[in-house]
C-alpha cells in the first residue's frame, strides 16, 4: 500500500480513537502533519500516533517519516476556556500574576489574559467541550467580539485579543 493511502488510514484510525476529524498532510520531504482542531492536546496525541505507529504494519510505510503534530486553537475554544476559569474564580488573579510578573502596565492585562488562557489550551484536552451551560451566553458574546473592522473598513480580522478585551470590560 502506498505511503499516501497509508497516511488516509492512519489520520481515519487517530479519528476515530479521538473522536474528532483528525487530518495528516503532506508537508515537504519526508515531513508530514497530523492537525486536528479540538480533542487531545499535543502529547496525547503523539502517543496516540505512537502507539498506532508502533502496533500496526498498518502504517509502516509512515514509520520512517517525521511526523509533526499541530492542534489549531479555535475561537471556540477560547471562549469556552475563559468563561471557565472565569465562572470557577481563577481568571482575574491569573492575570493579575501574569501582568504583574512581566512588569506589564495594566493597559496590557488583555495580553495576559490572552497568554493565560492559551496556556489553558495547550494543556486541556478537548478545549471546546463546554463545563457548565451557564458558561453558554459568555461563550457565544466572546466568539461575537472577536470579530471587529479594521479601523481603515478595509476588510474585518478576527482575534482572540477582542474576546480578551471584552471579556475585561465585563
Amino acid at each position: 500500500m502506498n505511503r499516501s493511502r497509508q497516511a488516509t488510514r492512519l489520520a481515519a484510525h487517530l479519528s476515530q480513537i479521538t473522536a474528532v476529524p483528525v487530518e495528516l498532510a503532506h508537508d515537504s520531504g519526508a515531513r508530514w502533519v497530523v492537525q486536528w482542531h479540538d480533542g487531545p492536546h499535543r502529547e496525547e496525541m503523539r502517543a496516540h500516533l505512537d502507539a498506532a505507529l508502533a502496533d500496526s504494519d498498518r502504517y509502516a510505510a509512515m514509520r520512517d517519516r517525521t511526523i509533526g503534530c499541530s492542534r489549531v486553537q479555535t475561537l471556540r475554544a477560547w471562549a469556552v476556556l475563559a468563561a471557565a476559569a472565569r465562572r470557577e474564580g481563577v481568571l482575574a488573579s491569573a492575570v493579575a500574576e501574569i501582568a504583574g510578573h512581566k512588569g506589564e502596565q495594566e493597559s496590557d492585562e488583555a495580553g495576559a489574559l490572552w497568554r493565560y488562557v492559551r496556556q489553558l489550551w495547550e494543556n486541556t484536552s478537548y478545549p471546546e467541550r463546554i463545563g457548565a451551560p451557564e458558561d453558554v451566553p459568555l461563550i457565544e458574546r466572546l466568539v461575537a467580539a472577536s470579530r471587529r473592522d479594521h479601523p481603515s473598513g478595509r476588510s474585518s480580522t478576527i482575534s482572540e485579543l477582542y474576546m480578551a478585551e471584552a471579556l475585561l470590560a465585563k
